[in-house]
């Protein structure tokens, strides 16, 4: 027990204090960050003496490590991001807490540049009134094209879509929710499911999978029944600012845009919301990834959806929040470990019902658990929150890269090549489906 009170400690210490320098205060102008020669190193504790070990390398090597991957537990890989200073001396410390240090990824520059050529060289197509059925799903889109299909989405469908805006973000950007649904024969509230994607701006699967799901909904009739029944709720891109930034600036940001705060930017959505604030996972310092803002819903993005979801939560039945990356299907309460919500049964059932549905696509095998047991303890994120408020089935739901899949896709991180993405929204769709029959059919 001595030992489990003392990994806590450290884990909540670790949590707290992963920073990374945030840019310069006219960030907004400076030149695309190169990530030249930075690698990934991925160790895989045996021991809980070995996990604590990664969990204390910020104070044993003097330096903060953006951790793409944190510390899970024994047996789950961990993955750093590691500039070329400081490698030698992080694979010798791995080595000497005896443990394997595997280069995952060699140079992330090299990713980086590809991401940056894809940005810079896809022909857009902004235009999509007539034909938003002809939507390119399989790549990145910016947020002016995302924006664009779902509004021309709504145009064309609009028996049973409906769009409506979210608010505007920091730097002035409007983004939207679609309702997929028809209306009740008499006219009366249905239940339905709410799905977000894109809390953290780097995380460009999670938002082409919430695309996908939106074409799928609406293109194909088998689901005019379950349409019937519920409605789905779908915001691909609740971080509007941060994930611009991170296609013209910084393609790691991970936060909001808001600041300068002692010279750095941007505040973890995902740790700025109100219930258990502060508690666990989450940093005072505004250079750190997990900084938590100076007050519960200092950012707008947080504000905005935490008043929608607040305003329906009541109709709300269901919440998935989609991020990447690892392969996991997580459920509340996520700020502590070994504490769940007294429906925690009703969870796990349906967690297992989304994992069955993701495997029967691809064979691709994703963990089901508790978001504060099977991750680091994290508070303030959206997925307690949803929680909090009312709304019964909640998950935050990881989508690859990851070691559960086939395609040996998890050397990528966050850079998911584009070649991916209709493997991983394929799979992922009967998930969604899998929520929203429960929202169909309870139980509440």
């Amino acid at each position: 027990m001595k030992t489990q009170i003392i990994f806590l400690g450290l884990l909540v210490a670790f949590s707290a204090a992963l920073v990374r320098k945030s840019p310069r205060p006219n960030a907004e102008t400076e030149e695309y960050k190169s990530y030249s020669d930075y690698s990934v190193i991925r160790a895989v504790p045996h021991t809980i003496d070995q996990l604590n070990a990664l969990v204390n390398t910020r104070n044993a090597l003097n330096h903060e490590f953006d951790y793409w991957r944190s510390p899970k537990g024994v047996w789950r890989a961990v993955d750093i991001l590691v500039p070329p200073e400081k490698r030698d001396e992080l694979v010798l410390y791995i080595k000497k807490n005896g443990m394997h240090p595997v280069v995952k990824i060699r140079d992330v520059g090299k990713l980086v540049a590809a991401d940056k050529k894809m940005v810079d060289s896809y022909q857009r197509n902004l235009n999509l009134a007539d034909d938003p059925d002809s939507f390119d799903f399989f790549n990145y889109h910016s947020f002016d094209e995302i924006t664009s299909y779902i509004q021309a989405v709504a145009n064309k469908y609009s028996d049973f879509v409906s769009i409506s805006s979210l608010g505007k973000s920091l730097q002035g950007r409007e983004y939207f929710v679609l309702k997929i649904g028809y209306p009740s024969a008499d006219g009366s509230t249905k239940n339905a499911l709410f799905v977000d994607a894109g809390i953290h701006a780097r995380e460009w699967i999670a938002h082409a999978t919430a695309l996908y799901a939106i074409g799928q909904l609406v293109t194909d009739s088998s689901y005019t029944d379950l349409l019937k029944a519920i409605d789905i709720y779908i915001a691909p891109a609740i971080n509007p600012d941060g994930y611009e930034y991170s296609r013209s600036s910084d393609r790691m940001w991970r936060k909001s845009r808001s600041g300068p705060r002692q010279g750095c930017y941007g505040v973890d959505i995902n740790r700025n919301f109100p219930f258990k604030w502060m508690v666990s996972g989450a940093s005072t310092n505004p250079c750190s990834e997990t900084y938590a803002g100076p007050n519960p819903l200092s950012e707008i993005e947080g504000q905005n959806l935490a008043n929608f979801l607040n305003a329906n939560n009541n109709t709300f039945k269901a919440y998935l929040t989609l991020h990447s990356y690892g392969e996991d299907i997580l459920y509340p309460w996520g700020y502590t470990t070994g504490t769940y919500p007294p429906d925690v049964n009703d969870l796990k059932a349906l967690g297992q019902e989304m994992y069955n549905a993701i495997y029967a696509v691809h064979k691709t095998r994703y963990l089901v658990g508790n978001s504060g047991d099977a991750l680091y303890p994290a508070a303030g994120a959206s997925d307690d929150y949803s929680k909090s408020i009312g709304i019964k089935y909640v998950y935050t739901v990881e989508v690859r890269p990851g070691d559960g899949d086939t395609d040996d896709d998890e050397w990528y991180g966050f850079e998911l090549p584009a070649k991916y993405i209709k493997p991983t929204a394929e799979e992922t769709l009967p998930a969604l489906i899998a929520a929203a029959k429960r929202v169909q059919n309870g139980p509440f």
